[in-house]
């Protein structure tokens, strides 16, 4: 007896036709194509702003040991950095001018320069950035603080080297998360460095930044877990379209009434921020951003 076909079943669905296959094959080669085109572009310039950079921060010396470092060279390196891997920097709200403690929500790396660009200020980094390939260098010449994490008294240190730069009229941008996480959500604020501004009497600013795409998260652009910076760089050098959306929340001048109080008010500044922009379409979450 000869069976009958098999009638279609949602287990069983038809096979996709031949020429829907080849074009979804030639659309991949297409896309790895434009990504290798980026890369041979992108990779040269990339080299020659490095050394850029590295000439620059060698005429400077090292931050750490000079009074006062400036934001400047950072700022300008950063810039050339976001254009090079064609980052486009959207901002809203005014950013406070002179001696400021922001905070800002962690996605990546990248979070630094994107911030730099239109932010100049001093950082605080993990200890590991470092010891990155060239770039810890860069960091430590532009006068990046650092924090080493585990240790018995590394956020004690940390928050000395704050409340100093904060004091001296400096600005400085720490990641109160403590971690990068992928931008769904933004983690509960460790409040010990906030301390720095309840001495220095100084004003603490919020910023939250995210990086849309049609998908809801960005599938590069987050750097987490045991990521490795060189792999992940490769990665962005050939990607299109990469979108940085900075809000500048309100300022809270001194005095402040407890550092807990300042980690959950900015904390919630950040995540409502990044909720409201979330439920927004990315086509329409563009409006009213200016550079």
């Amino acid at each position: 007896m000869i069976p009958f076909p098999p009638t279609p079943h949602a287990n069983h669905p038809h096979p996709q036709p031949l020429s829907r296959l080849r074009a979804r094959g030639a659309n991949d080669y297409r896309k790895r194509l434009a990504r290798a085109g980026r890369r041979s572009v992108r990779t040269p310039l990339l080299a020659l702003h490095i050394l850029a950079g590295v000439l620059i921060a060698a005429a400077l010396g090292v931050g750490r040991q000079r009074c006062s470092v400036s934001t400047r060279p950072l700022a300008w390196w950063s810039r050339g950095l976001c254009r090079i891997l064609g980052v486009r920097l959207q901002t809203q709200g005014m950013l406070h001018q002179g001696s400021t403690l922001f905070v800002a929500n962690h996605i990546s790396w990248l979070d630094i320069f994107c911030i730099a660009a239109v932010c100049p200020t001093h950082f605080l980094a993990k200890q590991e950035v470092a010891h990155w390939p060239l770039f810890g260098w860069l960091s430590r010449r532009a006068g990046t603080a650092f924090i080493r994490r585990g240790g018995e008294n590394g956020a004690g240190e940390a928050m000395e080297q704050l409340v100093w730069r904060l004091r001296q009229g400096e600005r400085v941008l720490v990641f109160p998360e403590g971690t990068s996480t992928t931008g769904e959500t933004v983690r509960r604020f460790f409040p010990r460095l906030f301390q720095a501004a309840i001495l220095a009497r100084c004003p603490v600013q919020a910023i939250a930044l995210r990086y849309p795409h049609p998908e809801g998260i960005h599938p590069i652009v987050p750097f987490v877990g045991d990521d490795a910076l060189l792999p992940h760089l490769w990665k962005l050098l050939g990607e299109s379209g990469i979108v940085a959306e900075l809000y500048f929340e309100s300022v809270h001048t001194a005095p402040h009434p407890s550092r807990d109080a300042l980690a959950r008010l900015t904390q919630a500044e950040i995540s409502e921020q990044l909720m409201l922009r979330n439920t927004i379409p990315v086509a329409v979450s563009f409006s009213g951003l200016t550079r």
